[in-house]
């Protein structure tokens, strides 16, 4: 029986220098992320000694990445109003296709590292297609500590 290769990319990042990784873990976002719609591609990565944060790198431009999160891991009852219209481009087939994060601002102090609940990142796992959402849901702000108790000012 014979394997089948991997596609493989490499990129130069940064912080991490020389980066290859699957084909499969390059997210594409048709639109850009805001801000930095220029940069379309980015790598999935999870570095074991970061878990639960999963790095975002451009494969395009080694000074830019994110730092994201899955959300229930940290409050179990964020639910985010995220419409059909909201998820339109990204192709999904089934909301099990659909995986959601939220965009950490790291800081040296940890009580001040926060999480945007209210720009969520969604992406299309199957197809690796994604979308940053900007919510109108008041809810949620863009800078809600990681350190805070409760969920009250999500």
């Amino acid at each position: 029986m014979s394997e089948v290769a991997i596609d493989k990319i490499t990129f130069h990042n940064a912080k991490f220098g020389k980066m290859t990784i699957d084909r499969e873990a390059v997210v594409a976002f048709p639109f850009g992320v805001p801000g930095f719609e220029r940069c379309k591609e980015y790598g999935l990565i999870a570095i074991e000694d970061e878990a639960p944060f999963i790095r975002l790198l451009s494969i395009n431009e080694a000074g830019l990445g994110f730092v994201i999160l899955d959300p229930l891991l940290i409050w179990p009852d964020y639910d985010p109003n995220i419409s059909d219209e909201d998820l339109e481009g990204l192709e999904l087939e089934s909301i099990e296709d659909l995986a959601v994060y939220c965009m950490v601002t790291l800081n040296t102090t940890p009580a001040d590292v926060t999480a945007n609940l209210k720009g969520p990142v969604c992406i299309n796992m199957r197809l690796m297609k994604a979308k940053q959402m900007i919510l109108l849901d008041e809810r949620y702000n863009t800078k809600h500590p990681l350190m805070s108790t409760g969920q009250e000012n999500q």
